[in-house]
């Protein structure tokens, strides 16, 4: 019996998961946890096989967690999963000790079969040929973004774009859903770390 803790932090997401690898042979949701932290706490208590984790979470996300987990013993086999998968963040999970990097979208008997090829066996990483999604950003919201990378204020984006201030502050906005970040400091390090924006 393979056991597995499944980490999202969209509720439906986790427990429609938990719901359909229960549903699979010779697998059991030993927990759900909402985000990277709690995933560490729960993974050191109940000592699961598999690790099916998000990659963008508040927190902590999935790459601090797995960094995390590489501190257990034993440490548990960790598969990412992402929403918007992205090539950078395929090599930086295999780089980081992830046994497997997929899309949500992949249907169930991959992730069931991915699943069972990481617990047999040590040095798998399972993943899929996959198109890197587009930036989620606007052309817009990337010009303001390049001018923030760049140290500027937003009065200044303003003048340099020929929009108003309003404007700059509604595409910041705008990014920070989009990535998920609370300031605009951390959308550019997001924004770098996604491959959106290159050194």
């Amino acid at each position: 019996m393979i056991s597995i803790l499944i980490v999202d932090d969209h509720p439906m997401v986790r427990e429609g998961l938990a719901a359909m690898l229960e549903s699979e042979e010779g697998f059991r949701v030993a927990a759900i946890a909402p985000n990277g932290e709690a995933a560490v706490e729960i993974a050191g208590r109940e000592r699961p096989d598999v690790v099916l984790s998000d990659v963008r979470m508040p927190k902590m996300d999935g790459f601090s967690m797995l960094a995390k987990m590489r501190g257990l013993n034993p440490g548990p086999k960790v598969l990412l999963l992402a929403g918007m998968p992205l090539k950078e963040e395929e090599a930086r999970a295999k780089e980081g000790g992830a046994s497997g990097y997929l899309p949500k979208d992949v249907d169930l008997d991959r992730l069931s079969a991915a699943i069972r090829e990481i617990a047999a066996k040590d040095g798998v990483f399972a993943h899929e040929e996959f198109q890197s999604a587009p930036s989620p950003l606007t052309a817009r919201e990337m010009d303001v973004l390049k001018l923030v990378a760049q140290g500027r204020q937003r009065d200044q984006i303003a003048a340099e774009l020929g929009i108003g201030s309003e404007s700059v502050k509604t595409h910041m906005k705008g990014m920070m859903t989009k990535l998920g970040c609370p300031n605009a400091t951390s959308v550019v390090g997001r924004a770098y770390e996604l491959g959106i924006l290159r050194a």
